[in-house]
């Protein structure tokens, strides 16, 4: 049977396909996941003289997590980041467990240009409390690349170019089967003496489309999305309630679009924090779509 664009029916609905609002709230939790460690990142290296600082001293805190700097001065400087799983962090709430292992692979120091950092997760799980404690769990290896030689944990006026590499990272959502979810991204970090901010979009290029992750769905099924517009969040307003951004996420049974920082009545925000997005969605068999306005959390 052939199914032509004229038979596609569209609705604005007061909520969402399950489906589709599932795998969007996946994709912004990993992507927002991963970003906010990379703030843990940023803080555990800053204070590291294995990673350029000029003190030896080693000083920072994380929430519900403590930094072990036994290592800095092994081959390579390592430091690991090991989160309780009772503390809960803010914005939104949440409870982080396991560990995060940092390793500077490449370059002298993090402030030479081309220095590389190895990531390693180890059953790193966030509990979601304002998604009835949905988690989200965590396990291999990504990379980040200090571009133009600035360094997350160096941030002054300039800002510090990164490029993040993972592949067949385990991602395990609530209790279904692993996934396996890969990135390709080049951030924009920014820092005014208070806030922490990140302008991130796609970094490889798939059919004319600038594609930011591609893997498998919570379902098993594929999923590849491309960056329309740059996604720009911070610890301002929260990274999970970002500023800009557009994304489509194609899966085998349905896609969507997710338009970032608006305000309650749709509007984009032009400062100052967003609190909805608007997800759109069509789904595969029966041609129909949908959209509605929603809460970041």
């Amino acid at each position: 049977m052939l199914v032509t664009a004229g038979c596609k029916k569209t609705t604005t609905k007061s909520t969402a396909d399950p489906n589709a609002s599932q795998h969007n709230t996946d994709v912004q939790n990993t992507k927002s996941e991963s970003d906010n460690s990379n703030t843990d990142i940023n803080t555990a290296i800053s204070s590291s003289s294995g990673f350029g600082k000029n003190s030896a001293a080693e000083a920072s805190t994380i929430c519900g997590g403590t930094i072990d700097y036994s290592q800095v001065t092994a081959t390579p400087p390592t430091v690991t980041i090991t989160f309780d799983g009772q503390t809960v962090c803010s914005s939104p709430n949440r409870i982080r467990s396991g560990t995060i292992k940092v390793e500077l692979i490449a370059g002298t120091h993090w402030t030479d240009v081309g220095a590389q950092v190895r990531v390693t997760y180890t059953n790193y799980k966030v509990i979601f409390q304002s998604q009835n404690n949905s988690f989200i769990t965590f396990n291999g290896v990504k990379y980040l690349t200090d571009v133009n030689g600035i360094g997350l944990g160096f941030l002054s006026g300039t800002p510090a170019v990164i490029r993040e590499r993972t592949y067949n990272m385990t991602v395990t959502f609530d209790n279904n089967p692993p996934s396996s979810w890969n990135c390709a991204r080049l951030s924009s970090w920014t820092f005014d003496g208070v806030n922490l901010g990140a302008t991130v979009n796609g970094d490889t290029t798939i059919s004319g489309k600038t594609i930011d992750s591609w893997g498998q769905t919570r379902w098993g099924t594929s999923f590849t999305t491309e960056m329309v517009t740059p996604w720009k969040s911070g610890t301002l307003c929260g990274w999970w309630a970002p500023t800009q951004g557009e994304y489509t996420s194609t899966t085998t049974n349905f896609s969507i679009t997710a338009t970032l920082g608006l305000n309650g009545n749709g509007t984009p925000v032009g400062s100052g924090c967003a609190t909805n997005f608007e997800l759109a969605w069509t789904l595969t068999a029966s041609n129909s779509s949908g959209s509605v306005l929603l809460p970041y959390y």
